[in-house]
């Protein structure tokens, strides 16, 4: 959770927050991940939202549902039984 915070502010300084994010910006503009703020980060922080979904990261998708994937794929005759579905993560 560290490191994906640390990859956040980063990813804003880079690209047009040379000073440093704010602490706070519109909420609605926070609210579409269209502003980086401090504010944010806490409220990810307060809520235990450990895979930072307030921030706009991706729950990583587990095995299991690859493994229905693939089985749906089949069944819509999209790909061959033969044929190993490769995802890239």
């Amino acid at each position: 959770m560290k490191t994906k915070i640390k990859n956040y502010i980063k990813t804003w300084e880079n690209r047009c927050y040379t000073d440093g994010i704010p602490d706070e910006a519109p909420k609605r503009l926070e609210h579409l991940n269209k502003v980086p703020s401090y504010r944010l980060i806490c409220m990810t922080i307060l809520k235990n939202d450990c895979q930072l979904k307030i921030l706009g990261f991706n729950r990583p998708k587990c095995n299991a549902y690859n493994e229905l994937k693939k089985i749906e794929l089949i069944d819509r005759g999209v790909l061959k039984k033969d044929l190993q579905l490769k995802l890239l993560i």
